[in-house]
């Protein structure tokens, strides 16, 4: 029995990082799943846009401490396709890679690769 005038007080609700088993994200949590191929990624939309996708060449390579550059290769006319008005296309390709990336902690880098003249 409570004294005249107190409240009852709801039960204690743990908060969500002791949910989780106490693996908050800042805690090193990392998500299960498989790794993301990043080249292949890329490859997938460069010939989604590409109207030539036998042309389309897209290499990885590691540059160190975590970090991968792609570079994409495509004929000249659909380059122009692959960068979109005023570098939409290009910079949504790239944002896609960043969020996929932030799941493993890396920093990935999409170029295009500039054809000799």
């Amino acid at each position: 029995m409570q004294p005249p005038g107190s409240r009852e007080r709801p039960p204690f609700r743990r908060d969500r990082d002791r949910d989780r088993g106490g693996r908050g994200f800042d805690r090193g949590f990392r998500p299960a799943g498989p790794p993301v191929d990043y080249r292949a990624l890329v490859e997938f939309v460069a010939k989604s846009v590409a109207e030539k996708p036998d042309e389309v060449e897209v290499q990885a390579f590691e540059r160190g401490a975590g970090t991968l550059a792609i570079k994409v290769k495509m004929a000249d006319e659909d380059v122009g396709r692959l960068i979109g008005k005023a570098g939409r296309n290009i910079e949504a390709l790239r944002t896609l890679v960043r969020v996929a990336s932030l799941r493993e902690r890396r920093r990935v880098f999409v170029d295009m690769a500039t054809p000799p003249r």
